[in-house]
């Protein structure tokens, strides 16, 4: 796992206590962005390098990185400096160096650096900033971000082919929206441990490292999985109970009149022997939500259950798993505080409303969508393994029926959700055909590779 943090200011003020002042934290994070785009610069034939510079502490780390490289390009965008720009600029003109005068030409070059402004911008992007952003974009160069793109969460801004962070992930990087901009994401080592510098942090990224499944001993049998009940429909209802039965679970029923499958045995109702329930996919009749038989079970409530105010009644269970995608969480919200609250504003605000919920209720929270977030109160962890594969009706259904999987062999409901949703980017991640031909029962079978 990688920690997770959203206020920089708090890591630099660790750094500083542990006796890394200023001077030292930029000197570290320009030699580390110098490496990388040494690094880089190998897989051309003489990379000509540029670095695109606004004038605060984002700027100051490609200064001195510009000073180590020596052979290459800067261009200082119209932005006001601040005093370590200044002072950066006057150690590198020791050295000789001159800024471009005039904006270059960008498809002439190999290698563009991004250090226009980080995280702290708070303005808009002027028209003359959104030209050159638009210019560089539509080059062939290879695009690096410091720390972020400049201009992420905003109307226009620089897409990265690589974003090198300064010393953590930045929980901006892992919003939806960034998704498409950040490319692969690298952190840069300013010279302590991450235990010194990394304290309290906000969340964590899972890897493929961290996924635990069931495992199945020589003497096991059917009743060590548990026997999972799935409430949906033909369709979405056997979807989740074969995501279910491919991921571990020792019997799976549908409680539906009929199933796609000979593998799924058919229910009128969830009955005692039940050991996890899950229930929304394709559901239609959501009475069942007041059934007395869900009071002793773990349960994944997907899909239709947003659509009723009876779910109010399971959000202080610490064992129920909710996984909403985002026009569903708005629904739950509005359950939930009486607040209109759109699927773009949550979009781009996924982080805080996931806490917003989880600060209040005790259930485990999945908000589906490009990153998916798991929740429990202050416990916070996303995946970002996963890809476009997975935007196609069913998959979700498939990730209940695993959740219920894991709960039926005793994973704790936050474990189940986390596990179950890295297993389920990581099947579309290995995924290597036409992306459009994935679907879920692709899904399904992917499940036998994990």
């Amino acid at each position: 796992m990688k920690a997770i943090y959203n206020n920089s200011q708090i890591l630099d003020q660790n750094a500083i206590n542990n006796g890394l002042n200023e001077d030292i934290l930029l000197e570290n994070a320009g030699i580390s962005l110098a490496k990388l785009i040494k690094k880089e610069q190998k897989k051309f034939n003489k990379a000509k390098v540029l670095f695109l510079l606004g004038g605060g502490n984002n700027a100051c780390d490609a200064l001195v990185a510009i000073r180590h490289l020596k052979k290459c390009k800067a261009f200082k965008l119209e932005f006001r400096e601040n005093e370590n720009f200044k002072k950066q600029s006057r150690i590198l003109g020791n050295y000789g160096f001159k800024f471009l005068k005039k904006e270059p030409n960008f498809n002439k070059f190999d290698i563009i650096v991004d250090a226009v402004f980080g995280s702290g911008f708070k303005g808009k992007l002027n028209t003359k900033t959104i030209e050159i952003f638009q210019k560089v974009n539509s080059s062939k160069a290879l695009k690096i971000a410091c720390d972020i793109p400049s201009g992420l969460g905003m109307e226009f801004c620089f897409k990265a082919d690589i974003t090198l962070c300064m010393g953590a992930l930045k929980e901006i990087l892992l919003e939806d929206f960034a998704k498409e901009f950040i490319g692969k994401i690298k952190i840069a080592n300013l010279g302590i441990s991450n235990k010194k510098f990394i304290k309290d942090p906000q969340g964590f990224l899972l890897k493929e490292k961290d996924l635990n499944i069931i495992k199945r001993k020589v003497n096991s049998n059917k009743a060590n999985f548990g026997h999972i009940y799935i409430a949906g429909n033909e369709s979405a209802g056997t979807l989740a109970a074969l995501g279910a039965l491919n991921f571990g679970a020792g019997l799976v029923s549908l409680v539906a009149k009929k199933t796609f499958s000979p593998l799924i045995m058919l229910k009128d109702k969830i009955e005692p022997k039940a050991n996890v329930a899950a229930l929304g996919m394709g559901l239609n009749n959501l009475d069942i939500l007041k059934d007395n038989i869900l009071d002793n079970i773990p349960l994944v409530l997907d899909a239709n259950c947003f659509l009723s105010e009876n779910i109010l009644n399971f959000l202080q269970r610490k064992d129920v798993i909710l996984t909403p995608h985002p026009k569903e969480f708005s629904r739950l919200l509005k359950f939930c505080f009486k607040e209109d609250i759109s699927t773009s504003v949550i979009q781009k605000n996924r982080f805080f409303y996931a806490r917003k919920f989880t600060n209040t209720f005790e259930c485990v929270l999945l908000l589906k969508g490009a990153n998916p977030i798991i929740m429990q109160k202050d416990q916070l962890f996303v995946v970002n393994l996963g890809n476009a594969n997975l935007a196609k009706g069913g998959s979700g259904d498939v990730l209940s029926g695993m959740i219920a999987a894991l709960l039926g062999a005793n994973f704790s409901p936050l474990d189940a959700a986390k596990n179950a949703c890295l297993a389920h980017a990581l099947v579309a991640k290995k995924y290597k055909f036409n992306q459009n031909s994935f679907d879920a029962l692709k899904l399904i079978k992917g499940l036998k590779c994990i």
